[in-house]
C-alpha cells in the first residue's frame, strides 16, 4: 500500500531542530573574531607600514628608495590614482597627483600643452602612462603602445594644431598605421652641392673629367686627409671626409667608406647610444682644400668681406711670397718677387680677391644671393637633425653600412655639375638623401613572432614600439639666438693688425 503525506511526517523527530549544537557557540566566536581581526588590519593599512600591503610590486631604480619610505611620497590618502579607479578620472584629483610628480620632485613645464588641447591635457594624470610597481629594471619611459595610441588614433580631437591630424595607430601598417616623415619631404638648405659629383674619383664636374683632382693638387696640410686614392692617383672621398660622428668609435670607420664588402663580426651587441648624430660640415674644415677662397674667411657679410678684402691687397710682395714658399729664405723670395711669373701671379690673385666685392660672385657657386642687402648670401639652413619628432640615433645603427640608408647620395650620374645654369645642382640638392619610412620598416617590425623569425629570439631588436622613436610629448625649447664661434674667430681676425 502507498504511504501518503502523514505517515512520512510521523517518521521525522519533531525535536530535532530544538537539539543542542555543540558547535554553535564555536562558530560564533570565529565569526566575530574575524570581523574584530578585520576591522584591525583595516585600520593598521592607514599607517605607513600597512599601505605597503597594498603594493603591486617594486618601484622602477629612480623611484626605488621610496619602497622603504612611504607610498605618500607618490600617493595622496583617498585620492585614486590610477584614472580607472571610483573618481580617479576626477580633473580635481588628477591636479593634485600631477602636482605630486611636476612640481615637488620633477620639473616638466609645459609638458605637450602647446600642442594638445587643455581639456585633453587635464585629463591625463603622469601614471596614465608611466606606469610604477613594475620591477626595478623597468623604465617609466617604456610606455605601452595602446597609451600612445589612445590619443593619437584620433588626432583631431586632441591636438591643436592643423598639421598634427593625421592618425596614427602602429608603425607595420602600411596603409594609414603611420604617416610618412614630413621632414624629409624636402631639403630646405640653399646650398647648391652635388654628392654624386663629390663621390667621383676625383670630384671632376662630369664623370671622366680632366679636371679630376689628384693628391698633388692640393695644399700639403691637407694630403694626409684626403690619403684615400684610386689607382689613377685621384682622390676618391668617403663619407667620413665631410661627415664626422658626434662620437668617436673606433675600430668601425670603415662603415662610412665606399667599400662593397660588408665588414665581418658586426653583431647587434656594438649598439651605441652614445654616437647620435653627425657633426655639422665646416667649410673651414672641410671644404677649403679644394675651395680655398685666396685667404679671405668664409662667412662673413658684404662688409666684413669688403674690409677683408681692403685688408689683404695691399699685401707686401715678400709677405705674399712667405705664405705660398714657407720653405724658400730670404734671398730665394727677393729674386722671385723681382720676376715677371710672380708679378702675373700677383695680379691674378688681386682679380681673384676682387671677384668677392663684385656682389660675391665667387660666393654664388655654392651659395644662393641674399635678398638682404647687407648679406652676399641666403642662410645655409643646413639641417643637423633631420627627423624633428624622432629620437632617431646612428650608434645604434652601427651595423648597416651608409649606403644601405641613404642610396641617393651614391647614384652615378652623367650630368655636369654646372651651377651658373642651375640644373643639375639645385634639383640633386633639394632632394633628401635619406631613405623614408619603407626602408625603416624592413627591419622594424611590431609582430615579435615577424621580427623573431627574422633576427631571433631577442625581442628588443629592431622592435616598432612607439618610444623607440618617440619619448616625452614636451614642446621644444624656444631658439636662444647667438653668434656662432667661427663668427667671432672671423671678428678677432678683421680688428686685428697682422696680415693672413
Amino acid at each position: 500500500m502507498q504511504e501518503n503525506g502523514r505517515q512520512r511526517a510521523a517518521k521525522i523527530d519533531r525535536s530535532y531542530h530544538a537539539s543542542f549544537d555543540r558547535f554553535i557557540h564555536r562558530k560564533r566566536w570565529m565569526g566575530f573574531l574575524g570581523l574584530v581581526l578585520g576591522l584591525i588590519y583595516s585600520a593598521w593599512m592607514f599607517s605607513s607600514k600597512g599601505a605597503l600591503h597594498v603594493s603591486t610590486g617594486d618601484l622602477s631604480q629612480p623611484h626605488f628608495a621610496w619602497n622603504k619610505t612611504g607610498c605618500e611620497q607618490c600617493h595622496i590618502s583617498y585620492v585614486p590614482i590610477r584614472k580607472d579607479a571610483w573618481s580617479g578620472g576626477d580633473t580635481h584629483n588628477i591636479a593634485l597627483n600631477n602636482q605630486k610628480c611636476n612640481g615637488q620632485c620633477h620639473s616638466v613645464t609645459g609638458h605637450f600643452e602647446l600642442q594638445t588641447k587643455g581639456e585633453v591635457v587635464a585629463s591625463e594624470s603622469c601614471s596614465t602612462c608611466h606606469r610604477e610597481h613594475l620591477g626595478f629594471a623597468r623604465s617609466l619611459v617604456d610606455v605601452a603602445d595602446t597609451d600612445c595610441v589612445r590619443c593619437h588614433a584620433n588626432m583631431p580631437a586632441v591636438a591643436l594644431q592643423s598639421q598634427r591630424t593625421k592618425p596614427v595607430k602602429n608603425f607595420s601598417d602600411t596603409k594609414d598605421g603611420h604617416p610618412a616623415f614630413a621632414s624629409l619631404k624636402k631639403d630646405p638648405g640653399t646650398i647648391r652641392f652635388s654628392h654624386s659629383q663629390h663621390m667621383r674619383p676625383g670630384q671632376p664636374k662630369s664623370p671622366g673629367g680632366a679636371d679630376a683632382k689628384k693628391p698633388e693638387m692640393i695644399s700639403d696640410q691637407f694630403r694626409d686627409r684626403y690619403n684615400n686614392v684610386t689607382e689613377d692617383n685621384l682622390i676618391q672621398l668617403q663619407c667620413s671626409d665631410c661627415h664626422e660622428r658626434d662620437i668617436a668609435l673606433k675600430g668601425y670607420e670603415s662603415l662610412e667608406s665606399l667599400s662593397e664588402n660588408k665588414q665581418e663580426s658586426l653583431p647587434v651587441a656594438i649598439q651605441s647610444s652614445a654616437h647620435r648624430l653627425y657633426q655639422p660640415v665646416e667649410f673651414e674644415k672641410h671644404c677649403i682644400a679644394c675651395h680655398d677662397l685666396d685667404g679671405v674667411p668664409h662667412g662673413l657679410n658684404l662688409d666684413q668681406t669688403r674690409q677683408a678684402v681692403n685688408k689683404m691687397l695691399p699685401v707686401e710682395t715678400l709677405e705674399y711670397l712667405k705664405n705660398r714658399n714657407p720653405k724658400m729664405d730670404a734671398e730665394a723670395l727677393t729674386k722671385q718677387a723681382m720676376s715677371k711669373d710672380y708679378q702675373e701671379e700677383i695680379d691674378g690673385y688681386i682679380r681673384r680677391l676682387e671677384t668677392l666685392l663684385n656682389n660675391g660672385t665667387a660666393c654664388l657657386k655654392c651659395h644662393q644671393k641674399s635678398e638682404d642687402s647687407k648679406s652676399i648670401v641666403a642662410p645655409s639652413n643646413i639641417k643637423k637633425k633631420w627627423l624633428q619628432d624622432a629620437s632617431f640615433t646612428h650608434g645604434a645603427h652601427l651595423m648597416m653600412r651608409c649606403q644601405e640608408c641613404h642610396a641617393g647620395a651614391y647614384e652615378k650620374s652623367d650630368h655636369v655639375f654646372d651651377w651658373e645654369q642651375n640644373n643639375f645642382s639645385e634639383n640633386e640638392a633639394s632632394s633628401v638623401m635619406i631613405s623614408g619610412i619603407e626602408k625603416c620598416r624592413e627591419c622594424h617590425i611590431q609582430d615579435p613572432e615577424e621580427r623573431s623569425r627574422m633576427f631571433g629570439t631577442e625581442k628588443r631588436v629592431a622592435s616598432a614600439d612607439c618610444v623607440d622613436c618617440h619619448r616625452y610629448h614636451i614642446d621644444p625649447p624656444k631658439k636662444s639666438g647667438g653668434e656662432a664661434a667661427s663668427i667671432r674667430e672671423l671678428h678677432r681676425y678683421l680688428v686685428s693688425e697682422k696680415t693672413p
